[in-house]
């Protein structure tokens, strides 16, 4: 099979979704498929770092930017994060998207390409380049169509909200202009929601495959030994520092936990709320007890986390999460917000889960739960054992996953091309 994979970053240090080309890639090669991918220039320097072989770096074809992106991208910085991700990222990928794929279509005539796979970027709403190449197209693991919790609405303004209406609405008759995802033989989505979310008059048969995955090789259980009387409990965050993530609330929690455990908060990455939280760090005293690593690789950062003890996930937007399934592969007990998907990959046998209920709940239940974890190390083991159970019997690894992708792309290669719309509906088709 010869497979062409494109995604606008594919990347280790960027954010999460970034990732998950190169996870594709490396293991579509090792079950005997051959595969090119075509990304941005952004990707060039750390893609060759990755793979320094000329043969391995040569299936890699790189999209350089246009007056037209660097102009939405400055643009684009005016306005509110959400409002800046939702429109202006669109817009800037799309301008991405017109000139890959025209490499797309000149690697299809040169190498005799099967099938066309486009996994990122993962929200349904996105709009798609990849039609009219002559071979079958599949999008996905998609993941997305998320608000936020109801009694975090506030979050997003007034304006901001009616943008974002104003950009879905606008966004199913970008896809009649440009019908990537109407004329997809095959779309994939990670949820119900997700599925929802797809626009209207797809044509291709939808598959339920979670987005996220964590690979098993790279992320093992650590031993959790018991600590002595005067170390402390380490809990751990580790994502972009954006309101949805919820980093504000979890260290208005840990002023509750601090001067009642021994614990420490450790916080791993860096965005725009960054100087916010070690203002406000500072502002509740916490300097002596709240570390700041900034963004490390993902080898150093599974170094830290497995010198924790607890992983706190209070994201209020989270429609995936490989962070997730990289710690609870570790064995480390998790304490998530029950919404959307961390209350998918959390249950209760290996974290501990806080209703977004109201703000002075949410920051409650989270220093609720950190103190419960604090005084238990009995409780920490038994749901670090848990996790690891979770993730292996749970398909969430990346073998099972490429294994399952590439099924997927064989069955999309056997079926003729649809060419009647049909229902929108998850069942319909759904494996």
């Amino acid at each position: 099979m010869r497979v062409i994979i494109t995604a606008p970053n594919v990347s280790q240090r960027m954010s999460g979704e970034s990732v998950l080309p190169l996870y594709y890639f490396n293991r579509l090669r090792e079950r005997g498929v051959q595969v090119w991918v075509v990304t941005h220039a952004r990707c060039r320097e750390e893609v060759r770092s990755i793979f320094p072989n000329d043969d391995d770096f040569q299936k890699f074809h790189f999209i350089e930017d246009t007056r037209s992106q660097r102009l939405t991208y400055k643009l684009g910085s005016f306005f509110p994060y959400r409002i800046e991700d939702l429109i202006f990222g669109q817009m800037i990928n799309l301008l991405s998207q017109r000139h890959a794929r025209a490499v797309v279509q000149q690697l299809v005539k040169e190498h005799d390409i099967d099938l066309v796979f486009e996994p990122t970027p993962i929200t349904p709403k996105g709009l798609s380049c990849m039609y009219g190449l002559g071979v079958p197209v599949v999008i996905g693991p998609m993941c997305g169509g998320l608000e936020f919790p109801p009694a975090f609405r506030y979050m997003d303004s007034p304006s901001t909200r009616l943008s974002i209406q104003v950009g879905r609405a606008l966004s199913q008759l970008g896809h009649l202009l440009v019908p990537g995802k109407l004329q997809a033989n095959a779309l994939i989505v990670g949820n119900d929601l997700t599925a929802a979310a797809l626009p209207k008059g797809y044509r291709g048969k939808v598959y339920r495959v979670e987005e996220s995955g964590v690979d098993l090789s790279l992320c093992q259980p650590v031993t959790q030994t018991d600590l002595a009387p005067d170390q402390p409990v380490r809990f751990v965050f580790f994502a972009r520092f954006v309101d949805w993530k919820g980093v504000q609330f979890l260290v208005e929690a840990f002023k509750q936990v601090a001067p009642k455990a021994n614990a420490v908060l450790e916080l791993i990455g860096d965005g725009v709320l960054l100087e916010a939280t070690k203002a406000q760090v500072a502002a509740l005293g916490l300097q002596d007890k709240v570390n700041f690593h900034g963004r490390l690789t993902l080898e150093d950062s599974i170094k830290l986390i497995s010198n924790c003890q607890v992983y706190v996930v209070p994201s209020l937007r989270e429609c995936g999460g490989n962070a997730i399934l990289e710690v609870m592969a570790m064995g480390l007990p998790l304490i998530a917000t029950n919404w959307a998907g961390p209350g998918l990959f959390v249950n209760d046998s290996c974290g501990l889960l806080v209703e977004p209920s109201s703000r002075q709940g949410f920051v409650d239940g989270l220093a609720e739960a950190m103190l419960r974890l604090a005084e238990s190390p009995e409780l920490r083991h038994k749901l670090g054992r848990g996790s690891a159970k979770r993730v292996t019997e749970s398909y969430f690894d990346w073998d099972s996953k490429t294994d399952r992708i590439l099924e997927i792309m064989r069955e999309t290669m056997q079926q003729p091309k649809p060419s009647v719309a049909v229902t929108n509906n998850l069942k319909q088709g759904t494996t």
